[in-house]
């Protein structure tokens, strides 16, 4: 409603505006009014009284008026309407010409003048003055009624009509220019709219008319003004064509053709002398203009009443071009007086009816591309909590399965580890040997110990499983007499650590000791961490026996530290020294996510 509302007013101000040169006042009553002169008819003056209109286009008139003075000085001469050119004298001397302006003709037509009266030329009492008034092209000769005062009295009714009669003329064109130009782009960028390119069509053909602006560059345009006229006709088939479109009609061919035929055959007629150039113009393109702008006018009526929303906004403007033709066309057959034309100042309001349209277009196109935007940030979002969601069940089933694959590690490590214990305790508990029964059992105790001190270790964690070690190491070494030495300062952070691959490290370590303890018969063992070349590097030496150069003889303990040592994807070194044995571990920085067995 309130839309509706907007546009209601947004088209009556444009109407108004458009009618007021309608509307212009004369002067005030006192200023001094010439209404009556004379008009020069073969060799004799003949009365005539002012506003004249109706003379033949394209002839001079010649007009002879008295005006009785009694202040010379400051005086102005003002005349309101001019159908297009007039040369004005006093007492026999030309005092201005109006050519020397810059004028519009054709539709164009309809100019004002405000002249200076030399006091050398004028005297107490009665003054004659003359208008010799030229009419070009299809327009009749026009002379409005004449006004002398004072240029204050003058100059604002002189600035009203130069606004109205040339600035806004031009202003016209430039705007119909400009817009032309906006549509070609959206055309060129969307060519597969078919209404962008007519519109573009129906802007640049309704142009033609206005190159009467531009007779000083090309003196010779006067001559071909009747034809742009007849090439200008085309936009009447172009105009029902756009309109088809905005009511979501689809243009027949032939009308597409006949915006093309129509024109070439008024020229060809016009170049064949079967009929003058300005009768064709009259007689055939003017009214097919207005025929074009009817039918328009129908077919806008009839989508509006089927609720097209864009019909709606070429309703009026429409409505006011055809009521603006028809008073041009009684203009120019001599119907009507005057030597305006309205069609100018109506085209405006046509061009901002066709600009509303392209801008709802545009809004609806941004409309749909926000809620397209809208409903794809909306899927975006289920995506990504959908994705998030797998996510998750993903990693639960990943940390499920490594679960299941580090308590399968355990369970093998207590197998190998308690099991041979428990073992070597009911055989000694058998042969009643409880001194080495209560050993295994301690040793047995460990193990588990170990093992279930590893399944609270987390990633980077592993210097708190070797403290762990050591803990137990020293209590289990001191009962035997031998000297540890242990230093873990310098190992470097070790990433990617789970229970299993600590287990593991602590197994290895575990061996090396067990081996100097039991093999090497050493009284002192060092466990020296550090940082090699990037890579974590644990030395464990001892004071014992050399290691044997045959490793056969140490039995499965060095085949489990290897396999231990692949799965971490490490490597062990064994070196036998003068006096003991030194074993060194290299460990990644980075252990492997899985630990092949």
């Amino acid at each position: 409603m309130i839309r509706k509302v907007g546009l209601g007013v947004l088209w009556t101000v444009l109407a108004a505006l458009a009618s007021a040169p309608l509307w212009l006042t004369p002067p005030a009553p006192d200023v001094l009014a010439i209404t009556t002169a004379e008009r020069l008819e073969g060799d004799t003056w003949q009365p005539v009284t002012l506003p004249e209109a109706g003379l033949p286009a394209g002839q001079w008139a010649h007009y002879r008026m008295t005006a009785r003075l009694d202040e010379l000085q400051g005086r102005h001469l003002f005349i309101p309407t001019i159908s297009q050119r007039a040369i004005i004298t006093v007492a026999g001397e030309e005092i201005a010409d109006t050519e020397h302006r810059t004028t519009m003709i054709g539709l164009a037509s309809g100019i004002t003048s405000l002249v200076p009266l030399p006091p050398r030329l004028l005297r107490q009492g009665d003054n004659t003055l003359e208008v010799h008034l030229q009419s070009m092209s299809l327009v009749p000769g026009y002379l409005s009624p004449l006004y002398i005062g004072s240029a204050d009295e003058l100059t604002p009714h002189y600035r009203d009509r130069i606004f109205l009669l040339e600035y806004l003329r031009l202003m016209v064109p430039a705007g119909q220019l400009l817009m032309a130009l906006v549509v070609m782009v959206l055309w060129l960028y969307r060519p597969q709219e078919a209404l962008f390119g007519w519109l573009t069509l129906l802007l640049v053909s309704s142009m033609f008319i206005y190159l009467g602006m531009m007779r000083d560059l090309l003196p010779r345009l006067l001559d071909v003004m009747p034809y742009l006229h007849m090439l200008g006709s085309s936009a009447s088939a172009i105009l029902v064509i756009t309109v088809m479109l905005v009511s979501g009609l689809s243009p027949p061919r032939w009308l597409k053709l006949a915006a093309l035929l129509i024109p070439l055959l008024c020229i060809l007629l016009g170049l064949s002398d079967l009929m003058p150039a300005p009768q064709l113009v009259m007689f055939i393109n003017a009214p097919l203009n207005i025929l074009g702008l009817l039918v328009s006018l129908g077919i806008t009526a009839w989508a509006a009443a089927r609720r097209v929303s864009e019909a709606w906004l070429l309703l009026l403007p429409l409505l006011l071009a055809v009521l603006a033709a028809l008073h041009d066309y009684g203009v120019v057959t001599g119907r009507l007086n005057g030597p305006i034309f309205l069609s100018v100042y109506y085209r405006p309001a046509l061009m901002i009816g066709i600009a509303m349209i392209l801008m709802r277009r545009l809004g609806v196109s941004l409309n749909r591309l926000d809620n397209a935007n809208a409903y794809l940030t909306q899927r975006l979002t289920e995506q990504e909590q959908e994705l998030a969601r797998l996510h998750e069940e993903e990693r639960r089933e990943a940390a499920r399965r490594t679960l299941s694959e580090e308590r399968r590690r355990l369970t093998a490590d207590l197998h190998d580890g308690l099991s041979g214990h428990l073992a070597s305790i009911i055989a000694l508990s058998e042969r009643e040997q409880s001194a080495q029964v209560e050993r295994a059992a301690r040793e047995a105790l460990d193990d588990l110990r170990l093992v279930i001190h590893s399944l609270d270790i987390q990633d980077r964690e592993l210097p708190v499983a070797l403290a762990g070690l050591r803990e137990r190491l020293e209590r289990q070494l001191k009962r035997l007499g031998i000297r540890l030495d242990w230093s873990m300062a310098r190992l470097p952070e070790i990433a990617g650590v789970t229970p299993s691959q600590a287990l593991n490290v602590l197994r290895i370590l575990q061996e090396a000791i067990t081996n100097a303890i039991k093999h090497g018969q050493a009284t002192r063992i060092s466990v020296q961490g550090s940082d090699d070349d990037g890579h974590a590097r644990i030395d464990v030496e001892n004071n014992g026996l050399p290691f044997p150069r045959n490793p056969d003889r140490c039995g499965a303990g060095l085949n489990n530290m290897r396999r231990r040592i692949r799965a971490l994807d490490g490597r062990i070194e064994i070196e036998p020294r003068e006096q003991g044995t030194r074993l060194t571990l290299w460990l990644p920085r980075q252990l492997p996510e899985s630990s092949p067995e």
